[in-house]
């Protein structure tokens, strides 16, 4: 099923002009990864492929999705309110922690867990220009089998880095589980949307799950050129909220639209498989903040079939540095994300 709803419309799209008069459906390739900075540690590097349908007025009217699809979108709580167009997403993911001294094969007991997962996300979202709803269920694998040994290993041999080390002590296996639920709040737009304006939002989750459990409140702004309605994406990690294309039709077809973004947010977590270790066995953990700040500056071009984006993710510090003073504390990622719409 994920092969299908992820290839499906490709070939319609490479014959049609992309109908601009609703949002079409998004395929997203996300890259995370903290070499833009200069590091190698925490986060070390994430990606997602995800799939985005078009937008559709109700549940019944989502096009190319298996029919529980559809049902299970009528059956969320608060995503069925009168004037909310309705959009379904699922992603394929993997992110990956390191310690910052890859070459020792020891445990390092004074830094964060070498530790990766990799996850199914299946999301349903309801928005408009005024407000956003969206529940996400993230199923997956933390340990071995989340291939995180391998796939850093491979992509550090192929660009001439360091072997990393002590793969051998990353956390055992472990399924995952979590439950996301996020909503959004325009507070207010101003200027002219085939030209220029800039807007404000209010955004807050909740994630609950052997994963992440958490809450976080953020402030969303964003200010530029023919900017798309709807609500600007917030790129994470898998696990730290939600994917979402919560845009609604580019003003102005076939021309350009280039705005930026920043969002300001705090989190409180009370686990973090990351940080706190495998939920059910004994591991290897650090004590964790338990609330951190967060900045995510971004910059958007779109066309009517393609969009590029580049973000800059930093926070304050995840881990108490006190107590594990190997730790560099906060995360920073450079993002990228290339988007293809049909």
């Amino acid at each position: 099923m994920l092969s299908g709803f992820l290839t499906t419309g490709i070939a319609y799209g490479q014959e049609t002009e992309p109908d601009r008069s609703v949002e079409s459906a998004t395929l997203r390739f996300e890259f995370d990864n903290d070499v833009f900075f200069g590091k190698d540690n925490q986060i070390s590097s994430a990606w997602a492929l995800q799939k985005h349908s078009a937008v559709a007025q109700d549940w019944g009217a989502l096009e190319e999705l298996p029919g529980f699809v559809r049902q299970l979108g009528r059956r969320i709580p608060t995503l069925t309110k009168r004037g909310l167009h309705c959009r379904a997403g699922i992603a394929i993911g993997q992110v990956i922690q390191t310690p910052d001294d890859l070459s020792r094969s020891d445990l390092i007991e004074d830094d964060v867990p070498y530790a990766g997962a990799l996850t199914i996300q299946a999301t349903w979202y309801a928005y408009n220009h005024s407000e956003f709803r969206g529940f996400e269920i993230t199923v997956g694998i933390v340990g071995p089998p989340s291939l995180a040994e391998q796939t850093q290993t491979v992509v550090h041999a192929l660009i001439g880095a360091d072997a990393p080390k002590g793969w051998g002590n990353q956390l055992s296996t472990e399924p995952v589980i979590n439950l996301n639920y996020m909503r959004k709040k325009r507070l207010w737009r101003k200027g002219e949307q085939s030209g220029f304006s800039f807007d404000g939002a209010i955004n807050g989750n909740v994630g609950l799950g052997n994963l992440f459990t958490q809450a976080t409140a953020s402030l969303e702004l964003r200010m530029g050129h023919r900017m798309p309605g709807g609500f600007a994406y917030v790129p994470d990690p898998i696990g730290y909220s939600m994917h979402y294309n919560a845009a609604l039709k580019v003003p102005a077809p076939r021309v350009m639209s280039l705005y930026g973004s920043l969002v300001l947010r705090g989190t409180a977590f009370a686990h973090n498989i990351f940080l706190d270790g495998n939920t059910f066995t004994e591991s290897h953990s650090v004590d964790k903040e338990p609330f951190v700040g967060q900045i995510i500056v971004g910059l958007h071009f779109e066309r009517p079939r393609w969009a590029l984006r580049v973000y800059a993710f930093l926070s304050t510090d995840t881990v108490d540095t006190e107590k594990s003073p190997l730790a560099e504390g906060g995360e920073s990622l450079g993002i990228i994300a290339i988007e293809w719409r049909w």
